[in-house]
């Protein structure tokens, strides 16, 4: 029988329909693609076709804009929103409402190798991508304007990578997203009712279950979510409390690259290499100040900064569009076994 699973993070029902099982090896990557690095604008010696670099992790001396780099940041060339002098102004338009396209649009190149995913990384580069996440996220915050930064991965055209070479993106964006605003509300909500953080009793709770446990160190965990709304959703974040990624120390970092590499390599292996989103959710920039004065008192202690990562195994149809409520046909115990049991 099929049942109803409340996420009290998002604030929103799953449909897990296990009368519709299927077998973990249905989703097997229907959508791997291939390209060549002939002309990609993110491989050494083609720095002159991205917009001049904003930040480096090189390893000698070399100069900016020139091959040496490990990661790489620039400007992304079609970017989704710019930033200019102006400031952030939301304009009424009958009952409608409407602003500029005030914001950042950074791309962050993962690396000199075209062909190399994440989930195959050395482990240094991943901890050097990760540090540079943190240290955009500090000088982005900087920008009062700004109130809300969203680090994402597309990885395979099926998860809107328009470009092979590895790479992830930061929007910085002047408003708070919808997704990330009924994260604020829900844990901000328990915590005014329970006095702990929602995400901590997540992973307690998951801790002493173990079925959805895919990865414990005892610094960082990931765990299929209980209510998943797509086969194989991962939840990644730290065990000890901390509402800002920015502020998360080296060793906490390079135990995230750890996680990192091995639960992408279970995915690589065991659904041959799937097209997946992958999400990094920290708190607002308070510089920016919230909508409602104190609205964000206890942002340090409510909120829990996390990675999500969605596989693109299933297409979202029009039930899932018109109703919100998504049809999971992969039961989430049964995804955390298969991950688990998979030999990397």
């Amino acid at each position: 029988m099929s049942e109803l699973r409340y996420d009290p993070l998002q604030r929103r029902w799953v449909i897990i329909a296990s009368e519709r099982q299927r077998r973990p090896d249905d989703f097997i990557n229907p959508y791997k693609v291939t390209s060549s690095p002939e002309k990609c604008p993110f491989c050494y010696g083609n720095e002159d076709k991205t917009p001049p670099e904003i930040y480096a992790v090189r390893r000698d001396n070399s100069s900016p804009d020139t091959p040496g780099w490990r990661v790489r940041v620039t400007k992304n060339k079609y970017p989704a929103l710019s930033l200019g002098d102006e400031e952030h102004n939301l304009q009424p338009y009958g009952v409608y409402g409407r602003s500029e396209g005030l914001g950042t649009h950074e791309v962050i190149i993962e690396g000199p190798d075209h062909e190399l995913g994440m989930a195959d990384f050395p482990e240094d580069l991943t901890i050097d991508i990760l540090k540079t996440y943190r240290k955009r996220l500090v000088e982005l915050r900087n920008d009062e304007r700004l109130k809300y930064i969203l680090i994402f991965k597309n990885h395979g055209s099926i998860a809107g990578a328009s470009l092979f070479h590895p790479h992830s993106q930061i929007i910085a964006t002047p408003i708070i997203p919808r997704t990330v605003q009924i994260e604020l509300l829900a844990t901000r909500g328990f915590y005014g009712e329970r006095r702990n953080c929602l995400i901590c009793e997540m992973i307690k709770q998951e801790q002493d279950e173990k079925v959805r446990t895919i990865y414990d160190d005892g610094t960082i965990i990931a765990f299929n979510t209980y209510a998943s709304r797509f086969p194989f959703e991962l939840f990644i974040a730290p065990i000890k409390h901390q509402a800002y990624f920015h502020k998360e120390n080296n060793t906490t970092l390079e135990k995230l690259a750890l996680c990192l590499g091995n639960v992408l390599k279970r995915l690589k292996k065991a659904l041959d290499d799937p097209p997946f989103n992958y999400i990094l959710h920290t708190s607002p920039n308070k510089e920016a100040g919230p909508a409602y004065p104190g609205f964000w008192n206890t942002l340090d202690d409510d909120f829990h900064w996390h990675i999500e990562i969605i596989p693109r195994l299933v297409k979202t149809a029009g039930f899932e569009w018109g109703s919100g409520l998504h049809i999971n046909p992969m039961l989430p115990e049964k995804a955390a076994e298969f991950l688990r049991e998979t030999e990397i």
